[in-house]
């Protein structure tokens, strides 16, 4: 359009246009090389490539022997609406600032950082990471936390989807989905969220047609916010993490724009932190062997693999998720 006004100063007829289009659809279909498209995280062979999401169209490779940001991807990615940019990454740093950000009681630090390494494997299963608090404990904050530490959107936190087509739809646009302040989870919404944990599609009829369907599949990692215990059925409290957050004490209490003022100062130091910890993850996986895994095996074998580039020992991080995994249990025959 643009260059056709430049040329000729009018707009170009529109069946013109559509046959351009046609062509080049066809051409891209059938002359060009079939690939994969991915959504901020992808991998090939054994390597990860995690989208910057930045105007120079950056990337971070992660291997065993570490990570580097690349200016040309080996794998394509696209943008969806909403997608924000990642800092670049700033080697030699240490996890524990992002405590600074965070009210997560101490015992279950670890499990906090197995979720967000989970969240940067592009393979999945994944667990859901449930933050259950009274008022005035910053659910939502640290909620928008971990989401902009993974995967910012201009949207970081959304309300409860309407059906498994509106989750599925989310999960095809973003990477790590999260859904704020919940009152509950019925039964639908909760076989839906297990699906997109450990895998699942929905197909549904293409709209104006009769006969053809469109097939949404995605697997992601989640955040769900709520006061009450919103994973109350086993096999959504089998794929959840549940942190208790504490109520925060007045003499703490800062401002949020103050804090995420000095979040985005820390961003580039606590993500290099968790890519040192993927890259150990690399590293260790193919060495890593669990007695008598849980339920979420895949995840807990790589968070214990991910562990010494985190600073902690991989059978802390076991015992702290089995103990939050009895205490589910415990939790479901409660209810």
């Amino acid at each position: 359009y643009r260059l056709y006004y430049e040329r000729y100063r009018k707009p170009p007829g529109s069946q013109a246009v559509q046959d351009a289009l046609a062509v080049l659809e066809a051409k891209a279909r059938f002359d060009g090389e079939e690939r994969e498209v991915h959504v901020r995280l992808a991998r090939r062979d054994d390597a990860f490539y995690l989208d910057l999401g930045d105007d120079a169209w950056r990337v971070v490779e992660i291997t065993t022997a570490g990570w580097r940001i690349l200016s040309q991807s080996p794998v394509m990615f696209r943008r969806p609406k909403g997608l924000s940019p990642l800092p670049a990454p700033e080697a030699g740093s240490n996890i524990s600032e992002l405590w600074t950000f965070l009210n997560i009681d101490e015992a279950e630090r670890s499990l906090l950082l197995a979720f967000l390494v989970m969240c940067l494997n592009p393979d999945g299963p994944y667990p859901l990471l449930v933050l259950v608090a009274e008022q005035g404990s910053g659910k939502s904050t640290q909620a928008r936390v971990i989401k902009l530490t993974v995967d910012p959107n201009l949207a970081p936190l959304r309300t409860s989807p309407r059906d498994d087509r509106d989750l599925l739809i989310a999960a095809t646009n973003s990477w790590l989905l999260a859904f704020d302040n919940l009152s509950g989870i019925n039964q639908a919404l909760s076989d839906a969220l297990c699906r997109l944990s450990t895998g699942g599609g929905h197909a549904t009829r293409e709209l104006f047609s009769d006969a053809e369907e469109t097939i949404f599949d995605a697997m992601r990692p989640a955040i769900l916010t709520g006061i009450d215990d919103l994973a109350t059925r086993a096999d959504l409290l089998d794929r959840s993490i549940i942190l208790n957050l504490p109520r925060i004490r007045p003499e703490s209490r800062r401002t949020e724009r103050e804090l995420m003022t000095a979040y985005q100062q820390a961003r580039p130091k606590i993500l290099g932190a968790l890519l040192d910890g993927v890259a150990a993850g690399l590293r260790n996986l193919p060495s890593t062997r669990l007695e008598e895994p849980p339920r979420m095996a895949d995840f807990a074998t790589w968070a214990v693999a991910c562990a010494p580039g985190l600073g902690l020992q991989g059978e802390e991080v076991l015992s702290a998720y089995r103990q939050n995994r009895a205490n589910a249990n415990t939790l479901a025959l409660d209810v």
